[in-house]
């Protein structure tokens, strides 16, 4: 997809509604895609019909670059998995995620540890993926043993686990180096994030309305407002909203903007001590101010689904059209966070290739 996405003069939006009018009528009458070019046989088998009616009945200046979703609310708020006392959510803090879209910040590891850790993480920096083959933050927990291991701390998935369930896969990591100086992340969300590809879903969830995934964000630095904390905009995870086409404003390099106000928001910035994390759904509109400060910003993040959600079901590569291009899937894979993976959707990568260098130390406790 085009990441500057202007409004087209009359006489161009024309025809293009009426081409797309055609697919939409097309996947109407379910005639087959395997015939059909790869990128017109994404949008046939990808799009549902209020992505063509948002596209079309704009007259082609707003689309949806993910899949639309709708919240819905649990008729009882309770934990869905039993955990030990002290990685217990209260009441309040389960309701507060389900009502604002975001929980935390939780206290998961010390300042201390996170200051040794921030060495390993430098030293990555600029470093090809051996994963990938490329520079990409994404998924170094599939070649740092020592991120892995911070990420399937109980202190992590027992407070995920009370969200989405016992049975937990993690299906992409990523490190965040903010730099000096470093611009806003622009406000965004996802649902299926075929808002990376644009083109494709990369999770598959058999009722789009449920949660079902969530990203636990960990600060390895203090994140302050002076140097870009988390934003979100609370209780905007009702909805996935559509892009506004032309604008300077966009996700990374991105030139459109979401179709959202902030003006009119509940906005809340959500500062964190070094090894702190925050729990959110990505349907929460969030981002992060600049980097006002002399000095680098550093966290990383998981994603995570409940085994039973197809991830990159049969597919061999993905691209990011925002993030490093293509990525080859033949040595990625989901990894079992926690419980067991009876469900088998999705490509793994076993245990013994993660866990070489033993736990990590448990946080401790203030008396």
């Amino acid at each position: 997809m085009n990441l500057h996405p202007k409004v087209r003069p009359l006489w161009q939006r024309v025809p293009l509604c009426a081409g797309l009018a055609g697919l939409a009528a097309y996947k109407a009458l379910r005639l087959p895609t395997s015939i059909l070019p790869r990128d017109i046989k994404a949008i046939v088998r990808n799009w549902d019909f209020e992505m063509f009616g948002k596209i079309i009945g704009s007259g082609l200046t707003s689309a949806f670059i993910d899949q639309p979703c709708y919240f819905k609310a649990p008729a009882k708020i309770e934990p869905k998995a039993e955990v030990a006392p002290e990685y217990r959510m209260s009441p309040e803090q389960l309701s507060s995620f389900y009502e604002r879209g975001f929980v935390g910040p939780f206290d998961v590891f010390t300042p201390a540890q996170m200051q040794d850790f921030k060495h390993d993480l430098l030293a990555i920096e600029g470093r090809p993926s051996a994963t990938y083959g490329f520079t990409t933050p994404r998924d170094r927990h599939l070649e740092m043993p020592r991120l892995w291991n911070y990420m399937r701390s109980p202190a992590v998935t027992e407070r995920i686990a009370q969200i989405l369930g016992p049975d937990l896969n993690c299906w992409r990591s990523q490190i965040f180096y903010k730099g000096p100086g470093s611009p806003a992340i622009q406000w965004h969300q996802a649902s299926t994030f075929m808002v990376e590809d644009y083109q494709d879903p990369a999770i598959f969830p058999e009722d789009r309305s449920e949660i079902f995934q969530i990203t636990a964000w960990i600060a390895v630095d203090d994140s302050t407002t002076e140097n870009g904390c988390l934003r979100f905009a609370a209780r905007s995870h009702d909805r996935v909203r559509p892009i506004l086409f032309g604008g300077n404003e966009g996700f990374y390099n991105a030139a459109f903007r979401l179709d959202f106000d902030e003006s009119e928001a509940e906005v809340v910035e959500v500062p964190c001590r070094a090894g702190q994390m925050v729990l959110f759904t990505e349907r929460c509109i969030h981002g992060s101010a600049p980097n006002t400060t002399d000095r680098h910003r550093l966290a990383f993040n998981m994603r995570v689904t409940p085994t039973n959600i197809a991830v990159y079901p049969n597919k061999k590569h993905y691209r990011s059209v925002y993030n490093g291009g293509k990525y080859v899937l033949d040595k990625w894979g989901v990894c079992s966070l926690r419980g067991e993976d009876r469900h088998g959707l999705s490509k793994t990568v076993s245990p013994e290739q993660l866990e070489r260098d033993g736990a990590v130390a448990p946080l401790k406790r203030a008396a």
